[in-house]
């Protein structure tokens, strides 16, 4: 077996894979190692929303990069599409952030207005219009309509990616990377059974990132965060064409007819992956106070995803300090889907030695990422 190559991406999961991608279609030779199966973790496990807007609570960096990121989805899709005939469900739905209390209207419509500012769509629907918008949907004071935010079927994404991937690159499953070395000109990587040499290596390992890079001789903050998730369908001649999003839950509809409602946020549970009554009853009471008109929906299957959480909320892309041969993608929290296309693109120019533009700066892995307080 080849034992030297270009690039070697650790990780299998949507945006190891997309980083991977990329590469290829430049023309490196890449290997993509996976300790389990592609888009077998937190990616194969996200309910796929595309919500660039949603998740950010003020305009800055973090907020740019998701708007970037979101922009290049119809591009990245359709090229997906074309290579591997998989359609991605993609859906510009847009999402409904319901306020069920004055407090919540205030905080929604602040943030309407600093994304208007920021030249982003966003408007009020007064909740006397809601019923016209969707019939089963709580009767909430407003909601904060998002028209640009989407979603996409997360298990459908990352088998496409798993088969251009697979066509392009060299893919080894089941490898377990044991030891990492960096060095001057090449970084060597080692699993159960072979070793590995490339110019680059990518850590893109989510949750498991402070693990790997251990193995590196870097320490950082990064953790899991278990979520729950189930999905429904919901009785006959009721649904959703938007996504309706709470403080407590999300409900992602899906072009099958199902809907995702998620999920739970559990820091400190390490990697379980337990699925639990409470949580499920939580999960589907919330539900029901977003959407009342889903009582009777019929519970189709429940999973979980360990996100990779950080203490700075947002995520390190590029090469580590003092490690110029090693590029670190992670810390994405629930993002991976959103920043995927952005995230390969970033660590390409990187690959390639290419000046990146102010915005991607933000993202470089600093000096505290050595010392683990990142």
């Amino acid at each position: 077996m080849k034992t030297h190559f270009d690039v070697i991406v650790v990780g299998g999961g949507a945006v190891g894979m997309s980083a991977a991608w990329r590469l290829a279609e430049e023309g490196r030779q890449v290997l993509v190692l996976e300790r389990g199966r592609l888009g077998g973790e937190a990616s194969g496990a996200a309910a796929g929303m595309l919500g660039a807007q949603l998740e950010v609570d003020e305009p800055g960096p973090f907020y740019d990069l998701c708007l970037a990121s979101r922009s290049r989805y119809p591009d990245f899709v359709a090229a997906l599409e074309e290579r591997t005939g998989i359609d991605v469900q993609l859906v510009h739905n847009g999402i409904l952030q319901l306020a069920l209390t004055p407090e919540q209207a205030a905080v929604l419509q602040e943030r309407m207005a600093w994304q208007q500012l920021d030249g982003t769509r966003a408007e009020w629907v007064d909740g006397a219009d809601l019923p016209a918008w969707e019939p089963a949907a709580a009767r909430a004071i407003g909601a904060l309509y998002l028209p640009d935010d989407g979603n996409l079927s997360a298990p459908l994404l990352t088998r496409a990616l798993a088969a251009v991937v697979g066509r392009l690159c060299t893919v080894l499953e089941g490898a377990e990377v044991m030891a990492i070395r960096g060095g001057e000109t090449q970084v060597q990587v080692q699993t159960v059974t072979d070793t590995f040499t490339a110019d680059h290596a990518i850590i893109a390992v989510g949750a498991w990132a402070k693990i790997l890079l251990r193995q590196a001789g870097v320490e950082c903050g990064i953790y899991p965060v278990k979520g729950q998730l189930l999905a429904v369908r919901p009785p006959r001649g009721v649904g959703l064409t938007r996504t309706l999003v709470t403080e407590d839950v999300y409900l992602v509809p899906k072009r099958d007819g199902t809907i995702v409602v998620g999920a739970t946020e559990e820091h400190g549970a390490g990697f379980n992956r337990d699925v639990t009554v409470d949580a499920v009853t939580a999960l589907w009471s919330a539900a029901l106070e977003a959407a009342p008109g889903l009582a009777g929906a019929i519970l189709e299957r429940t999973w979980v995803g360990l996100r990779p959480g950080t203490l700075h909320g947002t995520p390190w892309i590029g090469p580590v300090p003092g490690r110029p041969r090693l590029l670190l993608a992670a810390g994405h929290f629930r993002n991976g889907i959103l920043l995927s296309p952005i995230t390969a693109a970033m660590l390409a120019a990187a690959v390639a030695g290419e000046t990146w533009p102010p915005l991607w700066r933000h993202f470089l892995p600093p000096a505290a990422v050595i010392d683990g307080e990142a």
